[in-house]
């Protein structure tokens, strides 16, 4: 069980995360940070970052936080149309998708190895007394 704070840390960066997403993606191509790194990896360890921090700041309801994503990852992508000298590809969009997808289930398993540690440290407890 996490405490108050610790999810509403989780919600700021999560939602911090999705607007530096929306930034560099459809913002100017200059804007775009330089990683060296192959695009495909770039765009696959973003999302899956995100869908993690998410994950964790809403861990009833990690359904909603995958459907989610997915919808702003087409969302985003296709928003790029608009901008000068950007491209939406359907491509991106799925290597995108499947970093959120990866990110849904990191999270997930880090909110239930957290509830674990916290269950069997309790039980330990209790033993002892």
């Amino acid at each position: 069980m996490q405490s108050t704070m610790l999810r509403t840390t989780f919600q700021v960066i999560a939602w911090m995360s999705i607007l530096a997403i929306v930034i560099v993606t459809d913002g100017p191509i200059s804007w775009r940070p330089v990683t060296h790194l192959p695009v495909s990896v770039e765009r696959f360890s973003a999302l899956l970052i995100v869908a993690t921090l998410f994950t964790l700041a809403y861990p009833n309801k990690i359904f909603l936080v995958g459907l989610g994503l997915v919808l702003a990852v087409f969302m985003i992508e296709f928003a790029q149309i608009a901008s000068l000298g950007r491209h939406a590809r359907l491509r991106d969009a799925g290597i995108k998708t499947l970093g959120v997808l990866a990110g849904v289930a990191l999270g997930y398993g880090l909110q239930t190895g957290l509830a674990w540690t916290a269950w069997r440290r309790s039980a330990q407890r209790d033993n002892k007394a």
